[in-house]
């Protein structure tokens, strides 16, 4: 389990699977020496340098390291925070079926937003009729 915080400044508490949780502390290991972080339980966990100390970072900074770090995995393929918590959320669906589950780890507190994850089949169809959109666009402008 951690401590998150989420938009908003909701604090709340999620479990990690075992694996990424080994990640986070290797990366907390080197975190003070390499970017002089405190050790404190309720510090930001990702830091850049700032002269002589630490900052968190900030939002478009994560927004980038997911766009470069995703593209180097995925074949030049490129996601956002978002669409990788999307994704956590449709598998978890598919995963455990359980709909308050799903709340509870990404914050819902409505069932009606939280079910949007449970059907993954609308979120297919939703892709496939863009994407048809998005050819018929650039066939018309080939004319």
């Amino acid at each position: 389990m951690i401590n998150v915080l989420r938009k908003g400044g909701k604090k709340d508490v999620v479990a990690v699977s075992p694996p990424s949780m080994q990640d986070i502390k290797d990366y907390l290991a080197v975190r003070t020496e390499r970017y002089r972080g405190s050790s404190d339980d309720t510090a930001y966990v990702f830091l850049t340098r700032v002269n002589d100390g630490a900052t968190p970072l900030s939002n478009r900074a994560i927004e980038a390291l997911v766009k470069k770090y995703t593209k180097a995995f995925k074949s030049n393929k490129s996601m956002s925070p978002h669409k990788l918590r999307h994704t956590y959320g449709t598998k978890l669906m598919e995963q455990s079926g359980d709909i308050h589950l799903l709340m509870t780890q990404l914050g819902h507190t409505s069932t009606t937003t939280a079910a949007l994850y449970s059907n993954p089949e609308q979120e297919k169809a939703r892709k496939a009729a863009k994407q048809l959109g998005e050819r018929r666009t650039n066939y018309r402008e080939k004319d």
